[in-house]
């Protein structure tokens, strides 16, 4: 029986959702180097070459605005990348970036040759075995194991021990999907159930950023999806509604003391975990010289050259924006902002066209939500390094290439 390859990406995917759980764990003082680091690099390799491989047997170019100007965007902090960094530098961020591009092509291919019921049934498996990881690793962690007390709080970090918001970003995508994969569909006790422990192991994760542009993206998506007036009055009220009460459940209680301290505290902004991204800010653009400003220090770049301006090894840029302008300097920043906002336009467009009949799946609230949160709303979330996460968003991406290319109505796309 052959083996898809859609299915060997999504194992792998699955897999690498608990490689930093084995690392401090398991494997702890074994090996000589960073074991998560060089696994999670293999993983990104593979997922590169079965893409690549598999897109290389049935050639197509697949005419998407979004993900050309996306690859317009890593091809040139690459081309910058290997005039100034090494191949050590490089070779990371080049597997990582080119994967997301070639993992939504290869999806697109997937479903258009197979179908999107094959397509369905393979995340339901997905979701389902990312869920028992969530679930299992989680409440490993808060019943066995010492919680880390991280930037004012107790913060559950899962099967990504030690990196609560990556543990975050990997339960807001579970999260997603098992909402439009199990609970929509079927809203059973058990179903309900579980998105109600998913729930309680994401905001003990006290990552602010994610808990608050999850919600917004939903509010968003309801708040563009409607065209009619009466309606539009009324997603706007229910938004109100939630939006007060997460305001008194936020600060008369004890759920999220950080979101609670950036709220009430006239020192919200000065804790020590958004003082240090205001000093990565501050120190790599004041250390920029002319010809860096214009066109960056090239792909991979940044650890380096901020260990260089500042003596601190293995600091992440912690911000898109940031992250593009460094390695791509003005001209990075500029196609940087442009593939934003031609993918907010995609998404709008999409999300107001009509849902497709007897689908039991809520494409257009999935795909928004997913790719808003992570590709537009995560300028602070890293979340570029965090490939796990980050291959799910592109997944869903190639989903979208695909339901644009069959709705008929789209002007993003032709197929030659």
């Amino acid at each position: 029986m052959k083996i898809q390859k859609l299915t060997l990406i999504l194992l792998l995917i699955t897999v690498s959702s608990f490689t930093y759980f084995i690392d401090k764990t398991i494997v702890k003082d074994i090996f000589p180097f960073d074991f998560a680091q060089a696994v999670n690099i293999i993983y990104v390799l593979l997922i590169f070459l079965i893409s690549f491989f598999g897109l290389l047997q049935k050639p197509k170019i697949v005419r998407f605005l979004p993900l050309n100007v996306f690859l317009i965007l890593i091809t040139w902090v690459f081309f910058i990348g290997l005039f100034f960094n090494s191949p050590i530098e490089i070779l990371p961020s080049f597997l990582r970036f080119y994967m997301y591009f070639l993992l939504a092509l290869l999806t697109y291919n997937f479903i258009k040759n197979n179908g999107l019921g094959v397509f369905d049934k393979k995340m339901k498996i997905f979701t389902l075995s990312l869920f028992l990881i969530a679930c299992g690793f989680g409440f490993y962690e808060a019943f066995f194991m010492e919680i880390t007390f991280m930037n004012g709080a107790y913060r559950y970090s899962g099967s990504f021990l030690k990196h609560p918001l990556a543990d975050s970003m990997f339960l807001a995508m579970v999260i997603l999907l098992w909402f439009e994969y199990f609970v929509m569909p079927k809203k059973s006790f058990l179903n309900v159930f579980g998105l109600l422990l998913l729930f309680y192991l994401f905001i003990n994760t006290h990552s602010r950023m994610p808990l608050v542009f999850l919600f917004f993206s939903f509010f968003l998506y309801y708040f563009l999806k409607e065209k009619r007036v009466i309606k539009f009055f009324k997603v706007i009220a229910g938004i109100t509604v939630v939006l007060i009460s997460l305001y008194f459940l936020i600060t008369k209680t004890e759920i999220s003391p950080r979101l609670r301290t950036m709220v009430l505290s006239e020192k919200s902004f000065k804790d020590p975990s958004t003082n240090t991204r205001f000093t990565i800010i501050e120190n790599t653009i004041s250390n920029m010289d002319t010809f860096e400003n214009i066109f960056g220090i090239g792909l991979g770049g940044f650890n380096n050259f901020y260990e260089g301006v500042s003596g601190k090894s293995g600091v992440a840029a912690h911000n898109n924006f940031l992250l593009f302008y460094t390695e791509g300097g003005i001209i990075g920043l500029i196609i940087f902002l442009f593939y934003q906002l031609v993918l907010v336009l995609v998404l709008f467009q999409f999300i107001r066209k009509p849902p497709m009949i007897g689908s039991k799946i809520n494409y257009r609230r999935l795909i928004f939500v997913s790719v808003f949160l992570m590709e537009i709303c995560s300028f602070l979330l890293n979340n570029y390094y965090f490939f796990t996460s980050q291959a799910i968003v592109f997944i869903l991406v190639g989903l979208l290439i695909y339901m644009e290319s069959n709705s008929g109505e789209s002007s993003n796309i032709v197929i030659d």
